[in-house]
């Protein structure tokens, strides 16, 4: 009779629950709906509705940034400054700095045992499959627990970044806010972006670099319509970061100059060995983690604690190992670090990354990668200032170079790098150094490795990116999936003056031109057509052959959508003929850009997971 009486009562709790959770669906739905109708009574455009979301994507961006950061920061006090001076006097207190990391670890695995795994790791691969392969969409509950075991696997010491994180709260609140408003996928997409440069731009009081982080890493995508609400997210999220945060450079520099120009050979061959170096910065990294996956008979809510105190162990010697710490990066710049620490820290910031990520924390490889980078080039620098001072800068402009160099190799993204760089630093002076490294350094790295240490782990998956999109799904799709059979062509014998009744009556912008044999010869684009509108009689005896477009690109009907996008990307075109064979050229078709850029958005949104 109890147990009845208990069931009962369970299930009435359970249908009370559900019923303040519908209303709650509701409500929200009501505001949805008053924002809405509110913007259309303001006769706003399309672009301008956007722009507005975009907005409350860096709002939230800029205070999920905040909050992350204070939340790194009571983790650490906690830990490091109240927990460590209650028991200061203690004989053995200088050892409990190890098992700082494994507490946090504990803790971490611990919420990994009840909550999805999308709570572990890097964060920035997760936030580009979602870009490339789930139309943006991303779990709005992700914000909250991605900031919870981040916040202790930074806080307690571990090894890994703030970077990583803050991107998938940042995309995660984009996402939840496009899913309010119901949302296109390709806007949603551009959301998740405008989150992430929100978060990058918060983080690190670099709006201009979370602009470039978001175009160049996550979406892939440097179009005006993805721009416009990137930026606005990144500036409205900087600018509520330091409302609160205060407004100062994440490093602080010294004024450098350019010694001579025959320095800037020295930054080149900075910027071609950190692009060695970020490949083995990488490599090292995910040998690490493949270490802790090897471990099947460690029960994964302990790694995190396993992993914590290999890193707690190395932080009793070389505190600057810490995630949350940038001081010895201040010091490289500055140039008063030790040689021998600054080698130290070049050399177990990767491993300290990789045991704290590999065993199931969370953190990103951005800032691992500075701290390294500037370690690196530091080293460098003082050797080149030992060699030859009268022709070099101290070792610290090594140091802040070799930061924008390593972060370039590892990403494979120099344009963020230069950027990032120039913003946290707050010096210009040695942009152009910048640029020569980073840009040698992200070659280098292509050539010794083909992915970057964020789209790495989508390789492991079998997801192949590449400009933007999800090859593994284009390298599927052949040209004849997404060609027109039904389409205008022209005869190269046709009369240019005929040509306008045509293409007044078709809809086509662009005309494949075939000889007597239907072979195609070239194209005739509206451009072209232009001026037989404006000056009819200069043409009266022109023929199509003598205003067409000769030697353009073609596809064959079995080549993939992968080569028909590349092709477009690199002729400018947005229509491309195709043949039987390229011997022949026997026109069969066509195939517009939009047309095979639809087909791939089709199937992300049949393959995505839900």
């Amino acid at each position: 009779m109890v147990s009845r009486h208990r069931y009962i009562h369970q299930h009435q709790c359970n249908d009370s629950a559900m019923h303040l959770y519908r209303r709650f669906l509701e409500l929200l739905n009501r505001l949805r709906l008053l924002i809405v109708e509110g913007l259309v009574r303001l006769n706003l455009s399309q672009d301008i509705y956007f722009l507005f979301i975009a907005s409350l994507v860096g709002i939230g961006s800029g205070y999920g940034a905040v909050f992350f950061h204070e939340a790194i920061r009571f983790v650490q006090s906690t830990l490091f400054i109240h927990l460590h001076n209650t028991y200061g006097e203690w004989e053995y207190a200088p050892f409990m700095v190890a098992l700082y990391p494994a507490i946090g670890g504990l803790l971490v695995g611990l919420i990994a045992r009840f909550f999805p795994s999308e709570s572990r790791g890097h964060g920035v691969p997760d936030v580009i499959k979602a870009v490339i392969a789930r139309g943006g969409y991303l779990k709005s509950s992700l914000a909250v627990q991605k900031t919870i075991t981040s916040a202790l696997s930074i806080g307690s010491g571990g090894g890994a970044g703030r970077e990583g994180p803050i991107v998938q709260i940042g995309a995660s609140i984009g996402s939840a806010i496009g899913q309010f408003f119901r949302l296109s996928s390709d806007q949603l997409r551009t959301l998740v972006a405008c989150g992430a440069a929100g978060g990058i731009a918060a983080i690190f009081n670099a709006p201009l670099g979370g602009v470039m982080f978001a175009l160049e890493i996550i979406i892939g995508d440097f179009s005006v319509k993805t721009f416009s609400p990137i930026v606005v997210s990144s500036v409205i999220a900087t600018a509520v970061a330091r409302s609160i945060l205060g407004d100062h450079p994440t490093f602080v520099a010294t004024n450098y100059s350019l010694v001579s120009n025959y320095e800037l050979l020295f930054y080149l061959a900075l910027g071609m060995m950190a692009g060695v170096v970020s490949v083995w910065f990488t490599r090292l990294v995910f040998a690490t983690e493949d270490f802790f996956a090897g471990l099947k008979r460690i029960p994964k809510v302990l790694q995190p604690a396993i992993g914590g105190l290999a890193v707690g162990v190395m932080l009793i010697g070389i505190p600057s190992i810490a995630g949350f710490s940038y001081e010895i990066n201040n010091q490289a710049i500055l140039g008063e670090a030790n040689v021998l620490m600054l080698a130290l820290v070049f050399i177990l910031k990767p491993i300290a990354v990789g045991l704290t990520l590999g065993s199931g924390g969370s953190g990103g490889v951005f800032a691992p990668a500075m701290k390294a980078g500037a370690a690196f080039g530091g080293v460098v620098g003082f050797l080149v200032h030992y060699l030859f001072p009268e022709q070099t800068a101290s070792s610290g402009a090594y140091a802040l170079v070799g930061m924008g160099a390593m972060v370039a190799g590892t990403m494979h993204a120099p344009l963020t790098a230069i950027l990032m760089i120039f913003e946290i630093s707050d010096t210009y002076q040695v942009i152009l150094p910048i640029m020569f490294a980073a840009v040698s350094s992200a070659v280098v790295a292509r050539l010794f490795m083909k992915q970057s240490i964020y789209t790495l782990p989508l390789e492991r998956e079998g997801i192949e990116i590449g400009y933007g999109i999800n090859l593994s799904i284009v390298h599927r799709l052949t040209v004849s999936s997404v060609m027109r059979k039904k389409f205008t062509r022209l005869k190269h014998t046709m009369p240019a003056r005929e040509i306008i009744q045509v293409v007044e009556e078709k809809d086509q912008t662009v005309f494949p031109v075939v000889d007597e044999k239907d072979s195609f010869v070239g194209l005739l684009r509206f451009q072209d057509i232009r001026p037989v509108y404006r000056k009819p009689d200069e043409y009266a005896n022109s023929l199509v052959r003598d205003i067409m477009v000769k030697d353009t690109p073609v596809l064959e009907e079995g080549d993939t959508l992968d080569k028909a996008l590349k092709t477009f990307e690199l002729s400018d075109l947005d229509t491309l003929p195709v043949v039987v064979a390229r011997n022949s050229k026997k026109l069969i078709g066509i195939v517009r850009h939009e047309d095979a850029l639809r087909r791939y958005r089709k199937e992300i949104l049949l393959r995505s997971e839900q």
